[in-house]
């Protein structure tokens, strides 16, 4: 009589299951599509440019709710050969303050990235070539669903 409990038992839990597995299938065809969002990204942050010597990746928080600013701790305060968000995001940096402020002094997109930037970084305020990397301070990355 035990196996035949054994079988009854299996087949109710199995049934309970199946019942459990068409409620939730039919609930969710019933919601509309939820938008999706990114809760981190990583940053490639080098000492040297071109992203070699010195490399570390960085997970950050992404969106309003849970972005902060990310002020960089030595080796790299002051420090950044070059920099990369990955691909849905982007960041904002700074380097005329000593933390973020609300539009960063750059953004960095995934593509290309900021290979060089001790040598060949051009400054949005006046278009000069400026060495950010010895003047980064600090960053802050949200997402872009649409960065590559």
């Amino acid at each position: 009589m035990k196996p035949i409990t054994t079988t009854t038992t299996t087949s109710s839990s199995s049934l309970l299951l199946l019942i459990i597995a068409l409620t939730a299938k039919s609930a969710a065809t019933l919601l509309p599509p939820q938008p999706t969002y990114l809760n981190s990204t990583n940053v490639l942050i080098c000492i040297g440019e071109n992203y070699q010597y010195g490399c570390t990746i960085f997970v950050v928080p992404l969106n309003i709710t849970n972005a902060k600013c990310q002020h960089l701790a030595p080796p790299y305060f002051h420090n950044v050969g070059s920099f990369k968000p990955s691909v849905g995001s982007f960041c904002r940096i700074t380097y005329t303050r000593d933390s973020c402020t609300a539009h960063g002094d750059a953004f960095v997109n995934p593509t290309p990235g900021a290979p060089t930037m001790h040598t060949n970084f051009t400054d949005p305020a006046d278009g000069e070539n400026v060495d950010v990397g010895s003047m980064m301070s600090s960053f802050l990355c949200q997402e872009c669903l649409n960065c590559t």
